[in-house]
């Protein structure tokens, strides 16, 4: 499934690398939304920190699980300069940032489950080889908080590394096994 994307127009290749990342959000993981990753990237939303490829493709790899199903209502192509703090750093000297609007709707599994609709900020750090290093998720828009935010951001910066743990020790990194 091709999203339109609105907003700024992005070259051809990371035109690819959003339609791969958009299959993950769409609940479509497969060996080739994987292929513009690092093997060392990091995935960092309001739920975990995944260090290493393997450990991303087990969140995303894991959300077919939670989800019926996962429609992309919108995707804007937002200005590099709008990118996520970490993902900004990241890119520094290495690339540059893709930066995305999201607005994703989720159908939890299970008669009578709820729905949501997502605003995401998503920052992808994109080194000179083309290839994602960070990819940052920003939900309703709000800066993810981690140790350089005090000790409650400390706290918070545990639980999801640790979060992103479980999810991999659970999850297949395999997405033929999804």
């Amino acid at each position: 499934m091709t999203t339109a994307l609105t907003g700024r127009q992005p070259s051809a290749a990371h035109t690819q690398i959003i339609h791969e990342v958009l299959s993950l959000y769409q609940l479509h993981p497969t060996d080739q939304s994987y292929a513009h990753y690092h093997p060392t990237a990091t995935f960092h939303d309001p739920v975990s920190i995944a260090q290493g490829l393997e450990s991303i493709k087990a969140q995303f790899n894991g959300m077919p699980k939670l989800f019926a199903r996962s429609e992309t209502r919108k995707c804007e192509v937002l200005e590099p300069a709008a990118a996520g703090r970490h993902a900004a750093r990241e890119a520094q000297g290495v690339g540059e940032c893709v930066v995305l609007s999201l607005t994703q709707h989720y159908v939890f599994k299970g008669a009578g489950t709820p729905e949501k609709t997502l605003e995401s900020k998503v920052s992808l750090a994109v080194d000179g080889e083309g290839l994602v290093r960070y990819h940052e998720e920003e939900w309703d828009h709000q800066p993810n908080k981690t140790g350089e935010d005090g000790f409650m951001g400390k706290l918070q910066e545990w639980r999801k590394k640790a979060d992103a743990k479980m999810v991999e020790a659970g999850v297949s990194s395999d997405p033929k096994k999804v």
